[in-house]
């Protein structure tokens, strides 16, 4: 499912922004509904996610008992996280798509943050990010079992594609409170520290990051227009000419996770 937001002409300089909701979340969220209050185009596609529920094609217990007859039962977690890593992120493909050329801005929060991570490491996105305590390490290094398929290679996926100009330092951000209870602050120091993003620490916020959506300025908003503004500073970005996939550094086939449906 998608969803589109529209507020008033006033907006219409403002980018399109696509958001990637968390693990529990969806269309018509705190955020989603917050970007839609500021900006005139969003969109928010339904991953159909869950932790739990089993009527959630993307869930990871769904995933889990679905393999688990044909996995090693000590790889069968980590089986099931990259089916629904990668599900999520099919889901979002044709967004992406759209979103690039448009030339607008990606927010993702926490899973989402998890899926976004992902789409940069490989090329199918490239344009400006702001993740929101991204939790790609807390979801993968626990469970996945080849060494490839871990954050510290995901990371580093990300570093070449900077180091090659397919993706700009200045236009990703990763945004983390201190008071996160669910996503280590410590993964997203990592992230930052390995790659060279900008990370951005929140005293107040938790996990849910309320805080950003707050006051009449929310900092939130001021982000979007931050990495927004550098990206038209470029005048015609290489992520906006250029169609993903074609850039010459990429993801190694270990990457490519494979969806068990």
């Amino acid at each position: 499912r998608r969803s589109l937001g529209h507020t008033s002409a006033s907006c219409m300089s403002k980018p399109r922004v696509t958001f990637i909701h968390g693990l529990e979340s969806g269309v018509n969220g705190g955020k989603h509904r917050f970007l839609m209050q500021h900006f005139h185009d969003v969109a928010c596609v339904d991953m159909d996610m869950s932790l739990l529920k089993l009527s959630k094609t993307n869930g990871i217990l769904r995933n889990i008992m679905i393999n688990s007859l044909c996995t090693l039962p000590w790889h069968v977690i980590g089986v099931g996280v990259k089916a629904s890593l990668e599900g999520c992120l099919e889901r979002q493909l044709p967004e992406l798509e759209v979103t690039r050329q448009r030339g607008g801005v990606v927010i993702a929060s926490s899973w989402g943050g998890a899926v976004a991570t992902l789409a940069l490491a490989r090329g199918t996105w490239r344009g400006p990010t702001i993740l929101i305590a991204p939790a790609y390490k807390l979801a993968v290094d626990r469970g996945i079992y080849d060494s490839g398929e871990r954050s510290d290679a995901v990371y580093e996926a990300i570093k070449q594609q900077l180091a090659s100009g397919a993706l700009q330092s200045d236009h990703i951000v990763i945004v983390h409170g201190l008071l996160d209870n669910t996503v280590p602050v410590d993964h997203s120091r990592d992230f930052a520290a390995k790659t060279g993003v900008r990370l951005v620490e929140v005293p107040e916020g938790d996990h849910k990051m309320k805080c950003l959506l707050e006051g009449e300025e929310p900092q939130l908003k001021t982000l979007i227009e931050d990495v927004y503004s550098k990206s038209l500073a470029l005048g015609g970005t290489p992520w906006h000419m250029e169609a993903p996939g074609t850039a010459s550094v990429g993801m190694s086939g270990q990457l490519r996770l494979a969806q068990v449906r």
